[in-house]
């Protein structure tokens, strides 16, 4: 009997230990590791939060060269379309080799909060947890305050925000907005991709400071952000050209000193954080800055 307990104890400690195994085991996040894409290792990921931190000490370094600055949000790209990508000398492999891809930590990742375009945007631009400002999913997205770094940046600033989702005007970032909108802070919405590729561009001499928030540029019928979508990947592989061209440009500007941020706000449909799709948390961002 006492054997039988033994190793029905035994069985029990083992399954358990294999769950928790199984927890710890991302089979896209290895995949990736083990091709050396990334320049940090996923137990060290860069906050989402300190995304802001980075653009704001570029701006502070005192050097005589002007200092300018772009930072891409994309939502819905998952980190697997990187294995479709880095393969080149385009757009994100380019910017990589000549700073770095990192992991990122998403936001509110051990708590209740959807992991989702509203939520992990906010902390990217505000430079907080968005659970510390009440914000948990998208619906709550409506705050005043913390002033994202598109508003505070123009207080010294020309700042230009592009989208090709007006919610973010309307609701994310609506009560800043209406509060700072000066001449050193305009919006725009744009109808698509070619659209926001097109203001990116036609801006970079008039602003120091672009901020583009790209959601969903990817038809995607039911939600279906899998490699498998021939739709999904020929619109990653779109962003991709879009995102060299930016960079082609800048690098022309050889007399001034250009941040590129490129960050994911997650990896395709909303989901909780804790839940088992792997690829929705395993959020990056590339830069053409060593960090």
């Amino acid at each position: 009997m006492r054997k039988v307990r033994f190793l029905t104890a035994l069985i029990l400690v083992l399954g358990f230990a294999t769950i928790l195994s199984g927890c710890n085991s991302n089979k896209i996040l290895n995949r990736l590791t083990e091709k050396g894409y990334f320049s940090d290792s996923y137990d060290n990921a860069i906050p989402q939060t300190d995304i802001v931190n980075k653009i704001t000490a570029h701006f502070n370094q005192n050097t005589s060269v002007k200092k300018k600055a772009v930072l891409i949000t994309i939502d819905g790209m998952r980190a697997e379309s990187l294995e479709y990508i880095m393969g080149n000398d385009l757009g994100l492999s380019r910017i990589a080799k000549t700073g770095g891809l990192y992991w990122t930590k998403p936001a509110n990742l051990d708590s209740k909060a959807k992991i989702d375009l509203g939520v992990n945007f906010l902390s990217i631009v505000t430079g907080q947890e968005p659970s510390t400002f009440n914000v948990l999913k998208s619906t709550d997205a409506k705050r005043e305050k913390p002033y994202s770094i598109v508003s505070t940046m123009s207080e010294k600033y020309r700042v230009k925000f592009l989208t090709d989702n007006k919610a973010y005007i309307d609701m994310y970032l609506a009560a800043e907005i209406k509060a700072m909108e000066s001449q050193k802070l305009s919006c725009v919405s744009c109808v698509d991709l070619n659209a926001v590729r097109s203001e990116c561009l036609s801006n970079l001499n008039g602003n120091d400071f672009i901020t583009v928030a790209i959601s969903n540029p990817y038809v995607v019928a039911a939600g279906n952000y899998k490699m498998s979508n021939a739709a999904y990947l020929a619109s990653l592989l779109h962003l991709n050209y879009y995102i060299d061209d930016l960079y082609s440009e800048i690098a022309k500007k050889v007399d001034e000193d250009w941040l590129i941020i490129i960050a994911t706000t997650c990896g395709g449909n909303t989901k909780l954080a804790n839940n088992n799709e792997e690829g929705n948390v395993l959020t990056f961002m590339l830069s053409n800055k060593v960090f």
